[in-house]
């Protein structure tokens, strides 16, 4: 299985930055309430985290396999 780093293009955090910097800026620009930009942002990071969570959970679940079929 290979890294996390590898799987991930090199392009995605500046784009994610991008993206957030871009948000705002037309946020700011259009005198919309930032706590809208707030909730829009902090529920998708909120979606992403539970995401790597059961990610990892179901890498958990396979090592755990592969360790009670070695046996």
């Amino acid at each position: 299985m290979a890294p996390l780093q590898e799987k991930i293009p090199r392009f995605t955090v500046p784009a994610i930055i991008v993206l957030l910097a871009g948000s705002l800026f037309y946020t700011v620009l259009t005198t919309t309430a930032i706590f809208a930009w707030l909730v829009f942002w902090g529920g998708l990071f909120s979606i992403g985290l539970w995401l790597a969570v059961v990610y990892l959970l179901y890498r958990l679940v396979l090592a755990v396999e592969r360790i009670a079929d070695s046996q």
